[in-house]
This record gives structure tokens, sequence and C-alpha cells, in this order.
């Protein structure tokens, strides 16, 4: 019995789906010698000095500039690597006063961000003041009323990468 051309097409097609919907066979893709690299002294040590206490090194990092009008809903400040090494996170406090010097809110944030050595990087953060009723008294005055507040941004860390070593190709090569 012959099969009609258009019946064997459509045929060829159904086998094809049927056997893209069977599913393949679990294949291990790992190599089973490998094992956990073993933590050294020295690596610990070197994974110890990528963080940074600021606390104790005040000139490793600075803030310059901050911005909040009254009804943004970030802030803005810039942030310089004074360091040799790039960095990868950055952990600080802010301290917000009113105009009296008394605080009026304090919080701690962490910010990840690339921060090449030696430059300077805008970080932008959600505003504390959700309810747009206070804005920067460095900035613009608003024409309606509101509560001005200063800020002291005190740095806490700074996580650095690892240091980039130069790979000198070996005679044999």
């Amino acid at each position: 019995m012959k099969i009609p051309t258009a019946i064997a097409k459509t045929l060829g097609a159904a086998a094809l789906l049927a056997a893209a919907w069977i599913p393949a066979a679990a294949q291990r893709t790992t190599s089973p010698r490998l094992r956990p690299a073993v933590a050294t002294a020295d690596s610990r040590a070197e994974q110890r000095l990528d963080t940074l206490s600021l606390a104790a090194d005040t000139a490793a990092a600075r803030f310059y500039g901050y911005e909040k009008t009254l009804r943004a809903t970030r802030e803005t400040l810039f942030l310089r690597n004074n360091t040799g090494r790039d960095a990868s996170e950055v952990r600080f406090t802010i301290v917000y006063l009113d105009a009296a010097g008394r605080e009026i809110h304090r919080r701690r944030v962490a910010r990840r961000a690339e921060i090449p050595a030696g430059k300077t990087v805008r970080l932008d953060i959600p505003s504390w003041d959700t309810q747009k009723t206070y804005y920067y008294r460095g900035g613009p005055r608003p024409r309606v009323t509101a509560t001005p507040y200063t800020v002291s941004v005190i740095p806490d860390t700074l996580i650095l990468l690892p240091a980039r070593s130069v790979t000198h190709p070996s005679p044999e090569d």
C-alpha cells in the first residue's frame, strides 16, 4: 500500500515532535576526581585583607557631595576610592541631623558598586524620607513648607577586590 505524500510528511513531522518530547538521559557533567580546595593559612590571610575597615584608615575612601530634594525618592552621594585596589562594595553610616544638630535618623547602608582604584563614583540610594517632608539644607529650598536637615556620612568598610597580579609568559612558551 502506497501512502500519499501529504500523509507521509505529516507522519514524519509528528515523529520529530514526539522525539523532541522524549526526555534525554541524564548525563554527569562533573569530573569524579574533583575535590574541594583546602584553605591554607596564606589564603585565609589574603581573604581577610580584602575587607578594609575605614575606621582605621579614614583616608582610604572619602565621601563628597550629597543631594536630596524635597520630593526625591533617592539620595545621591559621591565616593572616592583612595586605595590602590578596586573595590566591589562599600558600607557606611548616614546620620541625619535637624537644624539644631539633633539626630533625626541614622541608618547603615551597604552598597555594591564597581569602585576603581583612585576614581570617584556616584552612589544612588533609596531615600530615608518616605513621607517627603524633609529637604537637604545644601540643596535648593522648596517653595512649600518643609524641614531642612544636614547629614554626616561615616565610612565603615570597603570591600576590596583581590590585587591583580601581572603574569609573564614563561620562557618555555
